[in-house]
């Protein structure tokens, strides 16, 4: 869809904002993290300095990192840029040391799980990482969607969702989406978990250069969230 270009009732009709919530989908992503779990789980490579890893890597392969992403046999067929290193259900506890990580990059991955499987990705993050390392996170902003629908300036990237409460049902129910985020939420989870010097940041800044790799064509929507494991 153009930008722009408002939405239609042809639009609705399609379901293109529906989410899949069959409980035949559940239980198949469900059965396929299981057998990745029992016959692949394996421990991440040793490689890179810093150690970096890119968590929910999707089809973005950095070089020197480890590349992370879940086991979706099928999505590894069908795409040829989805080659992850390191395969595993985020979901279920990883197979990794303790205080592993030089840094941590987590970008639009966190709102595709429920809250409680949430804070266990958090809990995981922490635990791996090394003391004093830093995490970065992104995930849709919901403060800004928010601004979008009362009307405030926001970018031009929200025009098409006309109207308007099409953008939050975009938000909180497209892509498999499972949970919503702002700034406060994410801040506190985070150091309820026990991580320090957390703050919201914008896109491109932050204290660990080796780890911001934020996509431009995700700033309009994204929340940017930094924190660190202390000594």
């Amino acid at each position: 869809m153009l930008l722009g270009e408002h939405m239609s009732f042809n639009a609705m009709r399609s379901k293109e904002f529906e989410t899949d919530t069959s409980v035949l989908r559940d239980v198949l992503y469900g059965l396929e993290r299981s057998i990745g779990n029992l016959l692949f789980k394996r421990s991440p490579p040793k490689k890179g300095t810093p150690r970096l890893l890119n968590l929910g890597c999707g089809p973005l392969i950095y070089a020197g990192w480890c590349n992370a992403d879940d086991f979706a046999f099928k999505r590894w067929l069908r795409e040829k840029n989805f080659r992850p290193e390191w395969r595993l259900d985020i979901t279920k506890s990883w197979k990794c040391e303790n205080d592993f990580w030089d840094g941590i990059f987590c970008q639009h991955v966190i709102e595709h799980v429920r809250y409680s499987q949430a804070i266990f990705v958090l809990e995981e993050c922490f635990r791996t990482l090394k003391p004093c390392a830093w995490i970065r996170i992104s995930v849709p902003s919901l403060a800004k969607y928010i601004d979008y629908y009362e009307g405030r300036k926001q970018d031009a990237n929200f025009f098409r969702f006309s109207p308007k409460a099409l953008s939050l049902s975009y938000m909180a129910q497209m892509h498999y989406h499972k949970s919503i985020w702002d700034g406060e939420l994410m801040t506190v989870a985070l150091g309820e978990i026990g991580f320090v010097n957390v703050r919201e940041v914008s896109f491109g800044e932050g204290t660990d250069r080796n780890i911001i790799q934020d996509q431009s064509d995700k700033a309009w929507e994204s929340l940017y969230v930094e924190a660190q494991k202390p000594i």
